[in-house]
C-alpha cells in the first residue's frame, strides 16, 4: 500500500472517529438535559405538594404531615386564607377573629419554620386587606382595632401598616407601593358613597370621575406622589383616568 493511500485511510478513520465523538457528545448532552429536566419536574412537584394546606373544617393549617397552626392553641376561629410571597420564600396566614372582620396574622418561612404572629390586641387585619411587597420583605395590612367593641384611647392608630418580615418591626405603611400588574378595588366607603378621582394629586384638585364604593379591576399606572402623610396614585378604570388616595385601594387576590 502506498503512503498516499495510508494517509487517506488515516484521514477517513479520524473523520469517522470525530463524527462518532460528535454524536456521542450530543447524545450525552441530551441525556443530561432530560435528566436535569426530570429532576426539576420532580422537585417542582414536591414543592407543590408541600404547600401549606387548610383542613376541611378550617381548624388547622398543615404543611405535609406537620401541623403549623390550630385554632384552640393559637387563638382563632378558623384559617381564612394563605398567601405566598411572590418569590415563594414565605407565606402569611389570615386567621378569623371576630366574625372574620378583626383577623389575626401569622407569617412563616416556606418550609414551615420561623412562625411569627404579627398582630395583637386592638391590632387586627381588616378582613383580607393584606398584601406582600414585590420583594417579599414586607407585609402591608389595614389595621382595625375592633368591629365589635369600643377600643381604648391607648389603642394603636388604624390604617395601613407595614411589617418588616425580618425583624417584625411595624410602622405606618409609608413604603407601600401599588403594583401596575395587579388589580385593585375600593374599600372603606359607605354603600351610598363614592371615591372621587382627581385631575391631579390632592383632595382639592378637580374631580374627573367617581368610583363606586365597591369598584374593582382598577389598575395603577405607576405614578405616585406623596403629599404630607398621604400617598396619591394615578389610576385607570374603564374610561376614568386620574388620581386617588391609595389608602382607599386594596390588592385583589
Amino acid at each position: 500500500m502506498t503512503s498516499a493511500n495510508q494517509n487517506k485511510i488515516t484521514e477517513q478513520t479520524e473523520i469517522t472517529e470525530q463524527t462518532e465523538n460528535f454524536w456521542l457528545f450530543r447524545y450525552f448532552r441530551l441525556f443530561r438535559y432530560l435528566q436535569i429536566s426530570c429532576l426539576c419536574l420532580a422537585l417542582c412537584a414536591a414543592a407543590n405538594a408541600q404547600k401549606a394546606q387548610v383542613s376541611e373544617d378550617g381548624a388547622q393549617l398543615k404543611l405535609g404531615n406537620r401541623v403549623l397552626l390550630t385554632n384552640e392553641k393559637d387563638g382563632f376561629m378558623a384559617v381564612h386564607k394563605v398567601r405566598y410571597s411572590q418569590d415563594g420564600k414565605r407565606f402569611l396566614v389570615i386567621a378569623c377573629g371576630f366574625e372574620c372582620n378583626d383577623n389575626i396574622g401569622f407569617v412563616f418561612n416556606a418550609d414551615g419554620s420561623g412562625k411569627r404572629k404579627f398582630t395583637a390586641r386592638w391590632d387586627f387585619i381588616l378582613q383580607d386587606k393584606i398584601e406582600w411587597s414585590a420583594d417579599g420583605k414586607k407585609i402591608f395590612y389595614y389595621r382595625t382595632n375592633s368591629s365589635g367593641a369600643d377600643s381604648p384611647r391607648t389603642a394603636p392608630a388604624q390604617g395601613w401598616i407595614e411589617v418588616d418580615v425580618a425583624n417584625g418591626r411595624k410602622v405606618a405603611a409609608v413604603s407601600r407601593t401599588l403594583k401596575p400588574e395587579k388589580n385593585y378595588a375600593v374599600f372603606r366607603l359607605q354603600t351610598n358613597d363614592s371615591l372621587n378621582v382627581r385631575q391631579a394629586p390632592g383632595a382639592k384638585a378637580k374631580s374627573v370621575g367617581k368610583l363606586a364604593h365597591d369598584a374593582s379591576n382598577i389598575r395603577v399606572t405607576g405614578e405616585r406622589r406623596k403629599l404630607g402623610k398621604e400617598i396619591w396614585v394615578k389610576i385607570k378604570q374603564n374610561d376614568i383616568i386620574g388620581w386617588v388616595n391609595q389608602s382607599f385601594l386594596y390588592e385583589q387576590q
